[in-house]
């Protein structure tokens, strides 16, 4: 009886995580479509803003590794491994690493902005020098998402995900503070006030960071730059991360190369129907994903694993429950969301037409997507940092040879790219799954394919009726 309670307060504190999430990140979302619709509307198609997006991309290279990538699924499993041993502890490891975080971006990107304007700047095209404004903004991502990571194992949802919302706003004004310039001259002017407001949004979560950050100075009892043990094992784990994500932002970045060639405006298409695809993805898988992760980490860490079983078949459930629904939505509203939200001013019907190709492709990927990023901060959780990489960098060079193929032999345009990521995501999490339940039997694949049959049949189903 003393259990059932006890796994039924854990579920009802993971409801309430996922509605915090859910809440702040919709803020975010809504102010990001805002934006989307803005610059939609007010650049519509054109190349440069082609060039700005792929600019955009590459700048942000290390945000998939260090903002929200390996580093943040793999901080949450060690911090809540250490501050079960002392909460002292816990927050000296976020303070040198947040320091040492600092020191290492700003280094970089010193190093990057000299030899940018000191080689390259004076003769490269559009897209580099967009890249020498945004580059920069890369340390507050970062240290952004980093205090994210500590938030959510603090069990504060919100704030970490409506912080965007102060970026997005300010990206809207300017837009339209743009809007009189030839469009070359507004991206870049863009550019720089996006790197402002990424900015302004690391600062709305250093408001509650700080004073542990205060304390983490205090608890510490060797020097800022003695590496501790903690520190170490973050750096081997995320090398791995490195390794993977890097393979995977230069498959992005040929992404776009390949969007490029396939058709001059293909970037502007993928964004817009990548923007639509990461909605849900966001407020539901997402909300799925990290509102029970800092929890199953917990629950592995201190070896606790029937519970830590039971609460993984709750997380995968509710993923399949919530996630399913979206992707015959994205296939059902993707043309009419599309023409109402950004069919206007200079984005042509061509152009509305294209990107609603483009996001049905991407819809594809909404599940795997979610389970891939589940599955992984399973094998993290577990100190197998191995497993996830090796699993990205195949998928990169099948989404490569997948790319090759559409837009070469098949010319299918922008939404070879889109079909690619979906594919290879899906590929992903078959091999992740594969691995893990080879390894731990949590989940037998007859009541997998069975939750899935019956989940589609209801929507189908409900669909009819409707």
């Amino acid at each position: 009886m003393e259990v059932e309670e006890k796994k039924s307060d854990t579920l009802q504190r993971i409801g309430k995580y996922t509605r915090h999430f859910f809440s702040g990140t919709l803020l975010s979302r809504l102010s990001g479509m805002l934006r989307d619709i803005s610059m939609a509307a007010v650049f519509g198609d054109h190349p440069s803003v082609a060039a700005f997006m792929v600019a955009f991309r590459f700048s942000h290279f290390l945000r998939r590794i260090l903002g929200e990538g390996a580093l943040q699924s793999i901080f949450i499993p060690h911090y809540q491994e250490v501050r079960c041993k002392s909460e002292n502890l816990a927050k000296g490891f976020f303070f040198q690493l947040t320091a040492l975080l600092c020191i290492g971006l700003t280094l970089l990107i010193a190093t990057v902005e000299i030899v940018l304007h000191l080689g390259l700047f004076s003769q490269s095209g559009e897209v580099t020098r967009l890249f020498t404004w945004m580059f920069p903004s890369i340390l507050f991502i970062c240290l952004y998402g980093l205090n994210t990571s500590l938030l959510q194992c603090q069990n504060s949802f919100f704030l970490s995900s409506v912080a965007p919302l102060s970026c997005n706003l300010i990206w809207i004004g300017a837009v339209f503070g743009t809007a009189s310039l030839t469009v070359e001259k507004a991206m870049l002017y863009l550019a720089l006030f996006t790197s402002i407001g990424f900015v302004i949004q690391w600062l709305m979560t250093l408001t509650k960071t700080w004073p542990i950050l205060a304390e983490g100075k205090r608890a510490l009892t060797s020097s800022l730059f003695k590496i501790p043990s903690d520190i170490k094992i973050i750096g081997r784990a995320t090398l791995f991360g490195l390794i993977g994500i890097t393979a995977v932002q230069i498959n992005s970045f040929l992404d776009m190369l390949f969007a490029r060639y396939a058709d001059l405006k293909g970037p502007v298409y993928l964004w817009y129907a990548i923007r639509l695809e990461q909605l849900p993805l966001a407020l539901v898988g997402f909300a799925c994903v990290y509102s029970i992760i800092p929890s199953l980490s917990k629950l592995i860490k201190s070896k606790t694993i029937g519970e830590a079983q039971d609460l993984f078949l709750f997380g995968k459930r509710r993923i399949f429950l919530f996630v399913v629904p979206c992707t015959f939505a994205l296939f059902a509203l993707g043309l009419g969301s599309v023409n109402v939200l950004f069919g206007r001013g200079h984005f042509s019907e061509q152009a509305v037409i294209e990107t609603t190709f483009c996001l049905w492709a991407y819809g594809l990927s909404l599940l795997p997507s979610t389970l891939v990023v589940y599955y992984s901060s399973l094998f993290y959780a577990y100190g197998d940092y191995k497993t996830p990489t090796w699993a990205s960098l195949a998928c990169v060079v099948l989404n490569i040879l997948f790319n090759t193929l559409f837009v070469f032999l098949f010319h299918l345009g922008a939404i070879s790219i889109a079909l690619s990521t979906s594919l290879s995501a899906a590929i992903n999490y078959w091999i992740l799954r594969k691995i893990f339940h080879n390894r731990t039997n949590w989940e037998s694949q007859h009541n997998l394919t069975n939750s899935l049959w019956k989940i589609c049949l209801t929507n189908l189903l409900y669909r009819d009726w409707e």
